[in-house]
């Protein structure tokens, strides 16, 4: 037994995507810009490339839309989404990178060499409540830590009473953080999170199609425009 279903949707969270969303856009006037557009303003601590990419995500790639020199550890990007989505920012002769919403408005984003796959976002709502959600789902998984070292004691022991009951403990964190995460969707059927999460739930390793398509119903008209929901109707359409 591994941490493997809980751990493989938590990290999906950081990792979704759309294989043709909405474009990046520079804005055309000033005169509108105030209300749709965005504008995002970076600064790096304690790591030092020249330039800062900006990356649509495809599948389980990323692709290069734009770039930023960084001046005094500082960097920024500007343009429009015609709905929010998450896009990657990478680094110059770094490997990992950072995942955000970008939706149209001014937002300011902390990276830290320490911590550079999770980012300090202040002044993005959607950031701020896709955060809430990570921050909930982490106690969820808190419960693991305790479990593993025994797992691994009644594994080297050959115990195979003590794995049942372990098996069982971790069957019931699973449902626990399902039942979360299909809870804040319902939620907040009308913000743009939601088709997100259902979005993520689509590469779990056991995928519950009729609960999906639930909860893809319940969705607002207009939260099913946006990318993440196109590719969960593509989905069900499939299914």
């Amino acid at each position: 037994m591994k941490k493997g279903f809980l751990l493989s949707i938590f990290c999906i969270m950081l990792f979704s995507c759309k294989k043709n969303g909405s474009q990046i856009k520079n804005p055309t006037n000033t005169i509108t810009s105030t209300l749709n557009r965005f504008e995002i303003n970076g600064t790096l601590e304690k790591f030092y490339p020249e330039k800062v990419y900006l990356n649509k995500i495809i599948e389980n790639s990323i692709y290069q839309i734009d770039s930023s020199t960084v001046i005094n550890n500082n960097f920024s990007f500007t343009g429009t989404v015609e709905f929010p989505e998450r896009f990657a920012l990478s680094f110059e002769n770094y490997s990992s990178i950072s995942v955000i919403i970008i939706e149209n408005t001014q937002f300011e984003v902390f990276i830290s060499s320490d911590a550079i796959n999770d980012p300090t976002i202040k002044g993005s709502p959607l950031n701020s409540k896709l955060y809430k959600y990570k921050l909930d789902a982490k106690n969820i998984f808190k419960k693991i830590d305790y479990l593993f070292p025994q797992f691994q004691k009644a594994r080297l022991e050959n115990d195979a009473e003590k794995l049942a009951e372990i098996s069982e403990e971790m069957k019931k964190i699973e449902n626990e953080f399902v039942d979360f995460s299909n809870n804040y969707i319902l939620q907040n059927k009308e913000s743009y999170i939601a088709p997100m999460l259902l979005r993520d739930q689509l590469k779990s390793t056991s995928i519950d199609t009729l609960q999906i398509k639930k909860t893809y119903d319940i969705l607002s008209s207009e939260i099913k425009n946006s990318p993440d929901a196109e590719i969960i109707t593509s989905f069900l359409n499939l299914h």
